[in-house]
């Protein structure tokens, strides 16, 4: 069975992760989010271990959650705990992660970008949250957005549920560089590079540092993003999103409001 997350080891105190579902363009199943933080937490725990470029084969970096699998109610509890725990994992860890993004970076892969501590973009990237579109709130992305971004680039990506360019995403501050494709991944391993220059421990703590200021109340309201989540993977939009989008039709909305 070929792997989900590929690691490799490209030079002392640099790995590259790499999502290896290409052929559903790295779409984020529970396994696939599982894997992810494993990987992550074992790199972790090398201290020799400092930088990892996170990056997706195929022709996107990431399409988002797996709508085929957020469709099962069965799955819909684990799903939600997946994406908290893998948002939670990169955002947290103490390594230094940079995000090489390319082709689409979608919903939880545009919030997988996002948890990065940085992020490049090939200046074909398409990015942004359609989650409202689906019939779903970006609860849990929310967490990582709204210490990011400003309050109304925020509202922009969440309401109106728009794909951006690249150009307009750094704009926001939603990445920090674009260059040409072919040039992504040396970009990203030039600016690894740069983190090495700094002290290992002044680098770490400089991290925990910045996470402590933008996750007090992030972490004070988990429960609750948790709960709104799980409200809206449970509604009757969220089926008829999930099936309109699986179907390549527009959703069919029902007026109204919820109690």
């Amino acid at each position: 069975m070929t792997a989900l997350v590929l690691v490799e080891a490209v030079e002392p105190g640099i790995s590259v992760v790499t999502l290896n579902r290409p052929e559903r363009r790295n779409a984020l199943s529970i396994a696939l989010m599982h894997s992810l933080c494993a990987a992550i937490q074992s790199l972790a725990a090398d201290p020799n271990e400092r930088v990892v470029l996170l990056r997706g084969a195929g022709p996107a970096f990431c399409a988002g959650l797996d709508l085929q699998e957020a469709a099962d109610p069965n799955l819909i509890d684990s799903s939600a705990d997946a994406v908290q725990r893998v948002l939670s994992t990169v955002r947290e860890t103490s390594l230094i992660t940079i995000c090489a993004a390319h082709g689409g970076a979608i919903a939880g892969g545009a919030g997988l970008m996002a948890a990065c501590d940085l992020a490049i973009a090939a200046d074909d990237l398409k990015t942004g949250f359609p989650e409202v579109r689906r019939g779903l709130v970006p609860a849990l992305v929310s967490t990582v957005l709204c210490d990011k971004l400003r309050d109304g680039d925020v509202r922009e990506l969440f309401l109106l549920g728009e794909v951006i360019s690249a150009q307009r995403a750094l704009a926001m501050g939603l990445v920090q560089r674009i260059v040409p494709p072919e040039q992504l991944f040396a970009e990203a391993q030039r600016l690894a590079r740069t983190i090495l220059l700094g002290g290992p421990e002044s680098v770490r703590q400089t991290k925990r540092l910045l996470n402590m200021h933008a996750n007090l109340e992030a972490d004070e309201r988990i429960e609750e993003f948790i709960a709104s989540h799980l409200q809206a993977r449970r509604t009757e939009e969220a089926r008829e999103g999930a099936a309109a989008f699986l179907e390549k039709r527009p959703p069919s909305w029902t007026p109204g409001r919820s109690p």
